[in-house]
């Protein structure tokens, strides 16, 4: 149960924190911080208990090579809050994968897919948009940009996720 339907409510949970912590700065960073930690646990465990299963569907292991990887990059996140060096590349590296390789993972599905292809297409598309305004929002104290990015971010994973569990008739 915890496979099917905690993406459906973490993938906003996160990018919600992330709001907070980037945008509207007064959430402490602790709050931030565990979230990486839970959100570890969470990929770790969802990614040793789903790997066989997920390797038996072309588009199922595309997402198992993205949560893979995403345990790594979620731990760059997570040690940026332990090191004085490298948080800014720590933090960065986490942000932008996260950003990012949801819409490569939605584009390499939609080769598979035969429905709603042109939409996973499209999410592929705004994940590269999120970044791109995340980052230049960062680069520039635009917090509008800034908003902007982490905003299409949210709603095109959400959406995504949203669709994945619809046609797993999960929903």
């Amino acid at each position: 149960m915890i496979r099917e339907y905690g993406p459906i409510a973490l993938i906003p949970a996160a990018w919600i924190m992330t709001f907070a912590t980037m945008v509207y700065p007064g959430l402490e960073t602790y709050w931030i911080q565990h979230m990486h930690y839970f959100m570890l646990v969470f990929l770790t465990g969802f990614t040793l208990f789903s790997w066989k299963e997920m390797g038996e569907n072309i588009v199922l292991d595309v997402w198992r090579k993205v949560i893979g990887a995403g345990v790594l990059f979620t731990g760059f996140g997570a040690l940026s809050f332990h090191t004085a060096s490298y948080t800014s590349l720590l933090a960065g590296l986490s942000l932008g994968y996260w950003l990012l390789a949801p819409g490569i993972g939605c584009y390499f599905s939609a080769r598979e897919m035969n429905r709603h292809n042109h939409i996973y297409r499209r999410i592929g598309v705004a994940g590269y948009a999120a970044l791109i305004s995340v980052f230049a929002g960062i680069v520039s104290g635009n917090e509008i940009t800034l908003t902007l990015g982490i905003l299409l971010a949210a709603v095109s994973q959400t959406y995504s996720i949203l669709i994945a569990a619809k046609l797993d008739e999960n929903l």
